[in-house]
């Protein structure tokens, strides 16, 4: 179960809530990816060539932070090749995504205080007497 913090971005970065939808989104994944390529892993030929984790995994586990976030990573984070631990995939996710929270929550409150600034003017204008 995911639940959106889309509305939350006022509080403090959810760190280990993102933690655990980012590991559970790999464990869904490990699940499915056993499945889709049955042998993989135990092979008696390791694939020294395939990451642990592949990009196409990667951006699933970027769709689970982006929902839980109410935000999007930028298009240009995109790891080419996927990563060779689950490890060093969270890490690097946590702090994409803890960049693209913060330039989220500037936005969202520069947006806040101009829509605060043109009511207040609004409200002090003059109105026409005809």
């Amino acid at each position: 179960m995911v639940t959106v913090l889309k509305e939350s971005r006022n509080v403090a970065f959810p760190a280990a809530e993102l933690e655990t939808c980012i590991r559970d989104a790999l464990q869904g994944q490990a699940t499915d990816q056993a499945v889709l390529r049955p042998g993989r892993k135990g092979t008696a030929i390791p694939r020294s060539w395939e990451p642990e984790i592949d990009s196409l995994v990667v951006v699933e586990v970027i769709c689970a932070v982006e929902e839980l976030l109410g935000i999007q990573i930028p298009a240009t984070f995109s790891p080419k090749g996927g990563y060779d631990s689950a490890d060093a995939c969270i890490n690097d996710l946590m702090s994409e995504a803890k960049a693209a929270w913060t330039e989220a929550t500037k936005e969202k409150q520069a947006d806040e205080q101009r829509s605060r600034r043109f009511a207040d003017i609004s409200r002090h204008e003059p109105t026409d007497a005809r």
